[in-house]
């Protein structure tokens, strides 16, 4: 898979592959040792690490490598007269998933899930925005070939297919200018439902799939976080928060008054930019604790470790925390424990703290991982304060995808990512996705995404209070 990349001049590709999430820490921080950071350029073999900018051209990863297993799903219920097989998915900033139907039966086969290609254009979408001025035509192609690239390992013909996205996503997807999303007041180019085939939207590997693209709800806030409220609803809930926790973070209430918000969390959360994060796959730590004697870890699948997924950072956060190793503002103290102060290692030329080390595998959390984590969890804070302002304590909360699945509760609480007045939260995985299957299903539940649309008000965040004076709570510990 190629990839064209620019490395600004004091940079490494690696860095730079690293950042974006297109490669994992190498063990050897990047002198040429370990060898894993292997790319091609030009048709020959070279070490990432090794390339400093200023360089600008095209890089090519290996393929395998983006395409993994996602989330076991229910079988879905289907109007009659369906055949053949349909896919929901749920387009994200950082991550794709998607989900296979037989849509004669409703019968669930698999799910596969990728980093999502466009991330080389920016981990969040306001840089996509900025940088689509230039590169709308590429960014846009990243996407595509993101979508061509889980439709391909699907092994099927798919006849039709719901797609859930934010806002920003559906208008790259549907080839829509994203120029009204570059200020205040943003604007939608298009908020009514479209259907589209797959050779109108130029995806090579799905010409004759028929694709729903339900509607967004406005600025930021998509089809995804209607798509959470659809499942939620049918699933029987009726007073509730929901928080979909991904680089682009979406949040409402249902209640009395239905409202949402979003935040530009960034994709700390999702373990990308992060030295050693990534996401809830196979050999992701997920579990941190302190046994009395050395810190210990659990891996997803019980396999070796690889690296950190989001809850990993909240139990090893929490941790130093408790322990003083880290102050209120996020910053290593220095450690006078030798016990604490033998984890503490310099990497990258800033403090760390150093899990795992096999002398292959090097997995730690920086100074850094830090500050990007305590920027992410200030925007959630903030804005879950900012809708609390607005309306009553709803009687739940949900954590919607693959963040909330291994949360603890006492490192969700002891690191402040929620109001206090907030319940604890439940996790309910994909639910962007799920309800992009309810809709795949059933024609019925198209109609109410669309309801829904109406009926929820968006809080606007700029200029918002309490917004700002909870940002800046929630960046502390």
């Amino acid at each position: 898979m190629k990839l064209s990349v620019t490395v600004p001049e004091g940079f490494t590709l690696y860095e730079v592959l690293r950042e974006k999430g297109f490669m994992k820490s190498a063990y050897c921080g990047g002198r040429g040792t370990c060898k894993k950071c292997s790319v091609r350029i030009d048709g020959k073999e070279e070490l990432a690490c090794l390339i400093s900018g200023p360089f600008k051209g095209e890089v090519e990863l290996r393929e395998e490598n983006f395409v993994a297993e996602g989330e076991e799903l229910e079988n879905v219920e289907v109007d009659s007269g369906k055949t053949g097989y349909g896919v929901s998915i749920d387009l994200g900033t950082t991550g794709v998933e998607v989900a296979l139907f037989d849509l004669s039966t409703g019968k669930f086969l698999k799910s596969l899930k990728a980093l999502n290609l466009q991330s080389a254009f920016g981990a969040d979408v306001v840089t996509r925005v900025e940088l689509a001025r230039e590169n709308y035509e590429k960014e846009r192609e990243f996407l595509l070939k993101t979508l061509d690239l889980l439709l391909r390992e699907l092994g099927v013909k798919v006849k039709e297919a719901v797609v859930v996205s934010n806002s920003v996503l559906h208008h790259f997807l549907l080839g829509l200018p994203v120029s009204g999303f570059e200020r205040y007041p943003f604007k939608l180019e298009l908020s009514e439902e479209v259907e589209i085939t797959g050779r109108e939207l130029g995806l090579e590997e799905s010409p004759e799939t028929v694709f729903y693209v339900p509607p967004p709800l406005k600025n930021f806030i998509g089809s995804d976080f209607l798509s959470n409220v659809l499942f939620l609803e049918e699933s029987g809930n009726g007073d509730f928060a929901v928080a979909d926790l991904g680089t682009n973070a979406e949040m409402g209430i249902y209640g009395e008054r239905k409202i949402a918000t979003s935040v530009p969390a960034g994709p700390a959360f999702e373990g990308v930019g992060l030295f050693s994060g990534m996401r809830a796959l196979p050999g992701a730590i997920y579990k941190v604790f302190f046994d009395g004697k050395a810190f210990r870890f659990l891996t997803i699948g019980g396999t070796k470790p690889i690296g950190i997924c989001a809850s990993g950072y909240f139990d090893a956060i929490y941790l130093l925390k408790s322990f003083r190793v880290l102050n209120k503002e996020g910053t290593f103290e220095n450690v006078k424990n030798p016990l604490l102060s033998s984890y503490i290692r310099e990497i990258e030329g800033q403090k760390a703290f150093v899990l795992y080390d096999d002398g292959e595998t090097l997995i730690a959390i920086t100074q850094d991982d830090i500050r990007k984590f305590l920027l992410a969890k200030g925007a959630v804070f903030g804005g879950l304060s900012a809708l609390l302002s607005e309306t009553k304590v709803p009687e739940k909360l949900f954590f919607s995808g693959a963040f909330g699945t291994h949360l603890d509760r006492r490192s969700l609480r002891g690191v402040g990512l929620i109001p206090e007045e907030l319940p604890d939260p439940t996790p309910i995985g994909n639910a962007a996705l799920k309800g992009a299957s309810l809709m795949l299903g059933r024609e019925k539940y198209r109609k109410r995404l669309k309801e829904l649309k109406e009926e929820f008000a968006v809080l606007e965040l700029a200029g918002n209070k309490t917004f700002e004076r909870k940002y800046i709570e929630g960046m502390e510990l």
